[in-house]
């Protein structure tokens, strides 16, 4: 996975701020725009479970953040059950001839692959409250 991340903008970065990379496991996919020439993204707001328990008896999240994957000329897509709600196992970063795929596992809603030429990675941190 480290030679994927190194070849990927902004994912050392991402990497930098949680300490590794994401599970992303119960992430929820946020929205997803695909564009047929430009930009497409693809976002996805993601946390750090601890363990740590608060007074309501839930485990304590930190390092709420939406993370938006740029991709750009997109070589193949299989998705499937995009719903209200979009939530992840996990994600996954592979490095294909020519690209990068993006494998979404389900949990429930969206699932499936994305591959494209080009991807990049953006992070925003958001309230901690949010989660």
């Amino acid at each position: 996975m480290e030679d994927t991340l190194n070849s990927i903008p902004g994912a050392a970065e991402l990497v930098a701020w949680f300490g590794s990379w994401p599970s992303f496991h119960d992430a929820e996919v946020i929205n997803l725009t695909l564009n047929r020439t430009g930009v497409s993204t693809l976002k996805i707001e993601t946390w750090e479970m601890t363990d740590k328990i608060d007074e309501a008896g839930y485990f304590v999240m930190q390092k709420h953040v939406s993370v938006t994957f740029r991709i750009e000329e997109i070589i193949s897509l299989a998705l499937a059950d995009f719903s209200s709600q979009n939530v992840i196992f996990g994600l996954d970063l592979s490095l294909i001839d020519h690209g990068v795929q993006i494998r979404l596992d389900p949990c429930f809603g969206i699932s499936g692959t994305i591959a494209a030429r080009n991807v990049s990675i953006e992070y925003e941190p958001l309230p901690s409250d949010s989660v």
